[in-house]
């Protein structure tokens, strides 16, 4: 298509001046480079025109909702197109940029503020060297095989949509290398899975979801309302001051060096976050494993920009993960160790509270209403104490029932700072005296059994790490 031909409802609708000049005519050149047809492409702009004059754009009657959908459908593909051809290329144009990070689109639907805002923004280093990933960079990891693709809203990762198709018999067995060569058939189920219900679920409104970036979905400034890797460490560290051991969990040690017996231990495995270009407000705890080994990380989905607090979506999938994984982590082995998870401590005690001897009629009651207001959904009542727990209990305010408080400081224990501070209060005192002789005696075992190890050779850093998460 060629960039100088323009409708004329464009010729119209003149584009700001106070903009630099790669970005004038923004969308005509987007469409230009993703190369799509001219007959989707026309029918594009011209949608986008309507889109653009429309007083409303909450899209209450059927006109809007069918321009919406149009532009939604082919905005995914542009999508596609741009991203193939940007690393093909290794193009460098913050025009394309702002489309792959923040879903811009068009000047026309921004004040020039905002414009030249996102086009500082896109000139800001990459982040892919750490776990908090712009979508760009995220699909250049599935895209380049470093990552495996995320499930879809079934659940179904990229094999197990094989195995559906081999069930099918759309696909054979003989067909299952091509399948797994397949970039772009791993780029594709990644934009349709992850990038398109992600971003309509962190859009986080019942009504006016849009995948392109515009001023009415935008409240206050952007560079402020932008979601950082900085910001996203900084929100996760106030919940590991707290819950030290949220991203802990239980996997065995092999001894590869040594003729020695695997063992179990516990190892940090934090999880990937992605920012997919949205004005939203909300996050999604995606996966809580990102495949079959219980060693895998976790995936969080977060809006690129949001006007709510960061810290409190972080708690909110930080809770979700930390119930998922314990359900996850219980599912895979049924035996007596299913005793000591959270899950299954914690559905018990829902499930059979009402002759609970430790609960009094009062606390009885408000957990009664508590189950009817959300629908006796165990992950939404465990959200909700997990967030009194972090915000409340750990600064010494009493907000759960003696049974909910045993069960949290069981698998989520407080951090030895603020075990030292609540050790003095009496619905903390025999918790906290418990729980330190119980780490003392398994770090007495594990220094001794350690120094037997160093004496034949040196220790393996997991299980130096391993140590320290007892002494914690």
């Amino acid at each position: 298509m060629d960039i100088s031909s323009v409708s004329k409802l464009d010729s119209v609708l003149k584009p700001a001046p106070d903009i630099p000049e790669e970005l004038q005519n923004s969308a005509a050149k987007i469409l230009a480079f993703a190369g799509i047809s001219s007959e989707k492409a026309e029918l594009f702009r011209s949608n986008l025109g309507k889109f653009i004059t429309m007083r409303d754009k909450s899209f209450s009657d059927r006109t809007s909702r069918q321009i919406r959908e149009q532009l939604s459908e082919t905005f995914f593909e542009i999508y596609t197109a741009v991203f193939r051809k940007v690393q093909a290329e290794n193009n460098p144009s913050r025009l394309y940029l702002m489309f792959l990070y923040f879903g811009y689109m068009d000047e026309r639907l921004l004040s020039a503020e905002q414009v030249n805002t996102l086009y500082k923004l896109a000139e800001e280093p990459g982040n892919a060297a750490s776990s908090v990933y712009d979508l760009n960079s995220w699909l250049q990891q599935i895209y380049q095989c470093t990552q495996e693709p995320s499930v879809n809203e079934f659940g179904q990762d990229y094999q197990d949509v094989f195995v559906e198709k081999k069930r099918r018999q759309e696909l054979t067995d003989k067909d299952k290398p091509a399948y797994d060569a397949d970039l772009d058939g791993r780029l594709n189920h990644e934009i349709t899975n992850l990038f398109r219900l992600g971003q309509r679920l962190c859009y986080g409104q019942l009504s006016g979801y849009f995948p392109i970036l515009h001023r009415e979905m935008i409240s206050g400034d952007l560079e402020a309302a932008l979601v950082t890797p900085a910001r996203i460490e900084a929100s996760l560290n106030k919940i590991l001051a707290v819950d030290f051991s949220v991203f802990h969990r239980e996997i065995v040690f092999y001894h590869t060096a040594r003729q020695l017996a695997p063992e179990l231990i516990m190892k940090p495995v934090f999880p990937n976050i992605i920012l997919v270009p949205c004005f939203g407000h909300r996050a999604v705890m995606w996966q809580e494993l990102s495949g079959k080994s219980k060693s895998t990380p976790g995936r969080f989905v977060f809006p690129i920009f949001t006007d709510e607090k960061l810290d409190d979506l972080m708690m909110d999938v930080v809770a979700k993960f930390r119930w998922d994984l314990s359900k996850s982590m219980s599912s895979s082995v049924i035996n007596k160790a299913n005793e000591f998870s959270l899950y299954v401590d914690y559905s018990k005690y829902i499930q059979f509270y009402a002759k609970n001897r430790d609960l009094s009629t009062e606390a009885k009651d408000r957990l009664k209403t508590v189950i009817k207001r959300k629908r006796n959904n165990l992950t939404d009542i465990f959200t909700a104490d997990y967030q009194a727990w972090i915000n409340y209990e750990a600064n010494g305010l009493v907000r759960l029932n003696k049974v909910a408080r045993e069960i949290l400081f069981k698998h989520c224990p407080f951090s030895r700072p603020i075990r030292s501070k609540l050790s003095t209060s009496p619905y903390y005192n025999a918790l906290i005296s418990e729980f330190d002789k119980d780490r003392a005696r398994q770090c007495k075992i594990l220094e001794a059994r350690y120094a037997k190890l160093k004496e034949s050779g040196s220790i393996d850093p997991d299980l130096i790490e391993n140590l320290k998460y007892y002494k914690a």
